[in-house]
């Protein structure tokens, strides 16, 4: 085998053939393995023309193959656009990729769930028109998508390697010798970099689900000292029965506002709080409370390495190069707005999420304690505001509410706090492909057009 110097290798290098690096249900593979199938798919992928500088859309079904794929592509230079495919696709369907790339590689074509996971699967390989990579991008991923169309974000190896560095020296992260469930895609910012690689870097075991089911989640946390998900995955697992996560010691939630009532009934049932990983696609990590100590709406202190400002309400984060790859997103100063409403606690510097700004108004509402309020009503399944002029709440019953009713609701608990000028009613409201709530208005208006079920709208 040809021994090709890259940025990652230390990642891979540093543990014994012997210790294992990941699990799924009751598969094992040691770091030796991982090396070995590692170092054969980069012979192949480079007899197919795959070097230095090609770029390459790596997508298919979740698998120990598409991890050492990427890794193999990595040892190669190349630049590798990561992708996840929509809710419901079958992997036998090629998605869209950016017509930039070289080259495709899809994982387990022939499978029906590329969700579900696999042990291995199989690797095909596909030219394509575009050309090699003119940055020093090695990782290109996309935005979510909350607050309109997902973006192409590009990551380089020294901005890889120095979350990395910012990660470890965080109170509470996952140590040598623990398991960490990993149920965030590994598609995610959060779970490849702050789930996977950090698993690699300190020499933890990574536990990945089988499906992205409640009882795979509950089967993959209940063998794990670490657990990492979003809220959705709290949501279940806080319906658990005690005792069914034995070996839990830190429970990390990522991706989406966090609910009060979610870590409250997960505390009562498993006596561990959830703490919260902040960040962006295009930043990485900004602040963490890992240990739940600010509560549910802190998401923590700023990590070390990284600089942000709270401007009209909102928090921005330098960012020294445009992160964005394929279109012309504006880009000033460097400094990135996240569009996130935040109070900066003057005492403690941990920052406080209060929702995400869209319209000009009272920067100082508190859009996710209105959603709180809402969500608490015995008719309401989610909700969500968006401000913060006006306010609109947009709210999913299957019952007929009344708009006074709702107005009467919100000015009850919310007390001198700004409710809502508007309410939108639909049965369901729409997420994105990795179950984020949309915070776009934009998008609810589409949706409220085209619903899957009855939509009013009450305004005042």
């Amino acid at each position: 085998m040809t021994q090709r110097p890259w940025w990652g290798a230390d990642l891979l290098g540093r543990h014994a053939d012997d210790t294992v690096w990941a699990r799924a249900a009751d598969r094992e593979v040691t770091f030796g393995r991982l090396r070995r199938e590692t170092a054969w798919l980069a012979d192949v992928l480079e007899q197919y023309g795959i070097r230095a500088h090609s770029t390459v859309a790596l997508y298919g079904t979740t698998s120990f193959t598409q991890l050492w794929t990427l890794f193999a592509l990595w040892s190669l230079g190349a630049q590798v656009v990561l992708m996840e495919p929509p809710p419901g696709r079958r992997s036998r369907e090629v998605p869209p990729v950016p017509q930039r790339v070289q080259f495709s590689v899809s994982l387990g074509e022939g499978r029906g769930r590329p969700h579900d996971f696999v042990d291995e699967c199989e690797v095909l390989v596909r030219r394509r028109a575009g050309g090699p990579s003119l940055s020093e991008h090695c990782l290109v991923q996309f935005s979510s998508g909350t607050t309109g169309r997902p973006k192409a974000v590009g990551r380089s190896p020294r901005s890889l390697l120095a979350e990395l560095d910012r990660l470890a020296a965080v109170e509470g992260v996952a140590r040598h010798g623990e398991r960490v469930a990993v149920l965030e895609p590994l598609t995610r910012s959060f779970g490849l970099i702050g789930g996977v690689l950090h698993a690699l870097a300190v020499g933890a075991g990574a536990v990945l689900p089988v499906a992205r089911t409640a009882a795979a989640t509950v089967r993959a946390a209940a063998d794990a000292h670490v657990v990492l998900g979003n809220p959705h995955h709290f949501d279940r697992l806080a319906r658990a029965e005690p005792g069914e996560l034995p070996r839990l010691r830190l429970a990390v939630s990522s991706g989406d506002a966090l609910p009060p009532e979610i870590p409250a009934v997960f505390r009562a049932r498993h006596g561990v709080r959830v703490g919260q990983a902040y960040g962006t696609t295009e930043t990485g990590i900004v602040a963490a409370d890992l240990t739940g100590r600010f509560g549910p709406a802190g998401v923590g202190v700023t990590v070390p390495g990284v600089r942000t400002r709270v401007v009209g309400g909102v928090l921005e984060v330098h960012v020294p190069e445009s992160p964005y790859l394929y279109d012309d997103t504006p880009w000033t100063g460097g400094w990135m707005s996240t569009r996130d409403l935040v109070t900066r606690d003057p005492r403690t510097g941990a920052l406080r999420l209060r929702g995400r700004v869209q319209g000009v108004g009272d920067a100082s509402v508190d859009l996710l304690r209105i959603e709180s309020v809402l969500r608490a009503h015995r008719h309401i399944t989610d909700a969500v505001v968006l401000g913060v002029g006006p306010i609109e709440a947009h709210v999913a019953s299957s019952a007929e509410l009344d708009g006074d009713e709702l107005r009467s609701w919100c000015r009850r608990f919310l007390g001198g706090t700004p409710a809502p000028d508007r309410y939108h009613l639909l049965r369901e409201l729409p997420r994105t492909a990795g179950g984020k709530a949309v915070r776009d208005r934009g998008v609810l208006r589409r949706h409220r057009t085209h619903p899957p079920g009855a939509c009013r709208c009450i305004s005042w």
